[in-house]
């Protein structure tokens, strides 16, 4: 038996309820104990993993570090610091959810790689200590990000990301986003927007998908920014119509 332990700052709680809400998911019989827990001014996870899951249990416990880092922290580093005028409020968190996907992938590989495997992780610790070229390419990033943007120019931004993601397709059913294993994807919850009749567009765009199959009718709001950002990379499927 092996106790992993993962801990953020207080102030990071969420992070760790993220954590807590995959891993039950994914790793429901696989681990004897979850326990989430606050330890002065940390936030902890606890799980308890036979020795013959640990190592799988740790892959999903540094796949959601990744998660975390790439999303979470970067969301706060660019939400305080692009600014651009000529974008509404909710046109403004669209540009953050794109910027954020635009490197994800990339992003989560360099974490994960700078991430040594052992019992108990760090998150703050990681991103404050071994992750400083990460943080200079996201400030280098926000540098280049025009002071002055406007809806059009945000449209044929996400059309080039999508297009550059073509062959990635996630699920809609029930308003809930899936990938290719039909593992539920809840990354919105990290940047805080996981409500509101955009938070489907937003869990779409932290996604880093090209195409989007909805198995399930969408609320006229959700089908109104569908078409206005995805347009032909949303197919339905054969569900759809039931």
């Amino acid at each position: 038996m092996e106790t992993l332990r993962i801990t953020d700052c207080e102030n990071n709680i969420s992070n760790i309820v993220y954590m807590y809400s995959g891993l039950s998911e994914v790793l429901s019989g696989s681990a004897r104990r979850f326990s989430a827990y606050s330890e002065g001014s940390r936030s902890v996870l606890e799980i308890d993993a036979t020795d013959d899951f640990a190592d799988f249990i740790r892959a999903e416990i540094e796949d959601r570090i990744a998660d975390i880092i790439a999303v979470n922290y970067k969301y706060a580093c660019f939400s305080s610091s692009v600014h651009p005028y000529g974008l509404t409020d909710g046109e403004r968190e669209i540009l953050l959810s794109a910027l954020i996907a635009a490197d994800i992938d990339d992003d989560k590989h360099y974490i994960k790689r700078k991430i040594a495997s052992e019992t108990e992780y760090s998150v703050d610790g990681l991103f404050n200590f071994r992750l400083a070229p990460l943080k200079r390419k996201w400030a280098e990033v926000v540098s280049f990000i025009p002071k002055t943007f406007n809806c059009e120019r945000l449209k044929d931004f996400i059309a080039f990301l999508l297009e550059e993601k073509r062959g990635y397709r996630v699920f809609v059913e029930n308003g809930k986003v899936f990938d290719k294993h039909f593992r539920r994807l809840n990354r919105a919850f990290l940047t805080g927007r996981q409500y509101g009749d955009d938070k489907l567009l937003n869990e779409l765009l932290l996604s880093g998908c090209g195409e989007v199959e909805l198995l399930s009718s969408v609320t006229d709001r959700e089908d109104e920014l569908l078409k206005e950002y995805f347009g032909s990379k949303v197919v339905f499927g054969k569900t759809y119509f039931c």
